[in-house]
């Protein structure tokens, strides 16, 4: 029995799994992005909308709708109005995509307890401003 049928079979198998799993799906963009509290561990733990002064780290959770090595994402954290700071960037990170990552977690912490009010998160691609993403932090 030949192998060459099989081989080819795998062969045209493979390129249309990969031709189904990347698509065209257009220009690179950020297709969501959100917030997270820590796992315990230093991971992605459940998506919220709000936070408490004491949660810590913060994930803001950014996801491309395809896999592109080198995409340049440039995330911050701004203090809208809280603790007496109006529209003042509190922390800012730079991320770059690998070959096989359509995610970025920049994960952010204070040395001392975040305070109560609200904030955004903005989200740059490629040197353009692409999402914000307003949260709050509560008491609690």
């Amino acid at each position: 029995m030949s192998r060459a049928p099989l081989m080819l079979a795998l062969g045209a198998a493979l390129l249309f799994a990969s031709t189904a799993c990347s698509g065209d799906k257009g220009p690179l963009a950020v297709e969501n992005v959100q917030l997270a509290k820590d796992n315990g561990s230093g991971g992605i733990g459940d998506t919220v909308s709000e936070f408490h002064p004491k949660d810590g780290p913060m994930h803001c959770v950014s996801t491309l709708n395809k896999i592109e090595s080198g995409a340049k994402l440039h995330i911050e954290y701004i203090a809208l109005d809280a603790g007496g700071m109006k529209n003042q960037k509190i922390v800012a990170t730079d991320l770059t995509t690998g070959v096989i990552d359509n995610t970025a977690d920049a994960k952010f912490s204070l040395p001392n307890p975040w305070p109560v009010g609200k904030y955004r998160c903005t989200v740059s691609l490629n040197g353009a401003a692409v999402k914000n993403l307003d949260f709050a932090v509560v008491p609690g």
